[in-house]
C-alpha cells in the first residue's frame, strides 16, 4: 500500500540529482511578480504570484542558507513564520532558524525539493545555533553554519545524544495552528514524540513520517482562503501513531532502504498550471 509513497519519492531523488543541461527558468527568475498573491496548483507541481520576502530576521528566528535565494513566499505563509516564532521566543524556546521556503516565483527547483512551489511549504532546523540564539547572524555565517541531525538516515535510528526537548513543545504549536495542514519529519522522530506523548498525542496526526528530514522539520501550510487555484491535499484521518508509522521499520521498508526491492517505476512528469506562465513572463 505504501509503494506509490516510496515511487514518489525516488522519482524525486531522480529528478533532483540527475544533471540538466537545460535551464531552469523559475531559477533564473530573482523578484517576485507584480500580479496579486497566490498559490497555483499543487505543493509539487505549481508557482506563486505575488510573493513576499521573509525578512532576515525578527521576533524569534533568523533565516540560514539565504544565498539560494529561497525566501520567498506566500504573505499568508510569512504571517504565520513570523506568528509562530513571536510564540516560540515567548515561550522561552529559542530562535527559529528558517531555511528553504520557495523561490521568487515558485516552480520546480534544480535540485533539494520536489515542493516548496507554492509559496507554502517551510523548513525549520531543528538545531538552533548558539550564535543565532544571541545575535544576528552575518551574511557568511547564515551560509555556512551547519544543522545538527537528530537522526542517522543509514542506520535509520534517533541521535540521542542531540535530542532537545524544546522539539516537542515546537511541533506542537506549530501542529495545533489551523493554518497548518502537515509537518514532516524523519520517522525515527515521530515514534520518539509518539513514545513520550503517550495517550496525549491527538496533536500528532499532522505530524507525518517521511523521507529524509532528519535535520529539519518541513511545515506545509493550508491553501488560503479564496484561493481557487490552490489545490489542497486530502486531510489527513491516519491515527496519530498508527500501522502508517509502524511501516517505516518494517521489512517492506529496510528493503527500499537497502536498495533490495524493485525500483518502481517513475511517473511522467505533469503539466504545469496555465497560469504559471502567465507568472513566469509577467513584469
Amino acid at each position: 500500500m505504501y509503494l506509490p509513497v516510496v515511487a514518489t519519492f525516488l522519482s524525486a531523488i531522480l529528478l533532483a540529482f540527475s544533471g540538466s543541461a537545460a535551464a531552469n527558468p523559475w531559477e533564473e527568475i530573482v523578484r517576485p511578480s507584480s500580479q496579486a498573491s497566490a498559490s497555483i496548483g499543487t505543493y509539487t507541481n505549481g508557482c506563486l504570484s505575488g510573493a513576499e520576502e521573509m525578512p532576515l530576521r525578527g521576533e524569534g528566528f533568523q533565516l540560514v542558507r539565504t544565498g539560494r535565494g529561497r525566501r520567498y513566499a506566500h504573505p499568508a505563509t510569512v504571517d504565520f513564520l513570523q506568528d509562530f516564532s513571536r510564540s516560540v521566543a515567548r515561550r522561552d524556546l529559542g530562535r527559529l532558524q528558517i531555511g528553504d521556503m520557495s523561490m521568487a516565483r515558485g516552480g520546480p527547483f534544480q535540485y533539494g525539493h520536489r515542493s516548496h512551489q507554492t509559496g507554502l511549504d517551510i523548513d525549520i532546523w531543528y538545531s538552533q545555533d548558539w550564535r543565532a540564539a544571541q545575535r544576528s547572524l552575518t551574511a557568511w555565517e547564515r551560509d555556512n553554519i551547519s544543522a545538527v541531525p537528530l537522526a542517522d538516515e543509514k542506520e535509520h535510528r534517533l541521535i540521542q545524544e542531540n535530542w532537545d526537548d524544546k522539539i516537542p513543545p515546537i511541533l506542537r504549536l506549530a501542529s495545533e495552528d489551523e493554518r497548518v495542514e502537515r509537518i514532516f519529519v524523519h520517522p525515527t522522530i515521530k515514534r520518539k514524540l509518539c513514545e513520550i506523548s503517550g495517550s496525549d498525542n491527538q496533536w500528532l496526526r499532522k505530524v507525518r513520517p517521511w523521507w529524509g528530514h532528519n535535520y529539519h522539520f518541513h511545515v506545509r501550510l493550508a491553501c488560503p482562503d479564496g484561493e481557487k487555484y490552490c489545490k489542497p491535499q486530502q486531510p489527513v484521518r491516519n491515527e496519530p501513531c498508527g500501522a502508517d508509522l509502524d511501516w517505516w521499520f518494517s521489512d517492506e521498508f529496510y528493503a527500499m532502504l537497502r536498495g533490495t526491492a524493485p525500483a518502481p517505476e517513475r511517473p511522467k512528469p505533469k503539466r504545469m498550471p496555465k497560469q504559471c506562465e502567465q507568472v513566469l513572463s509577467a513584469p
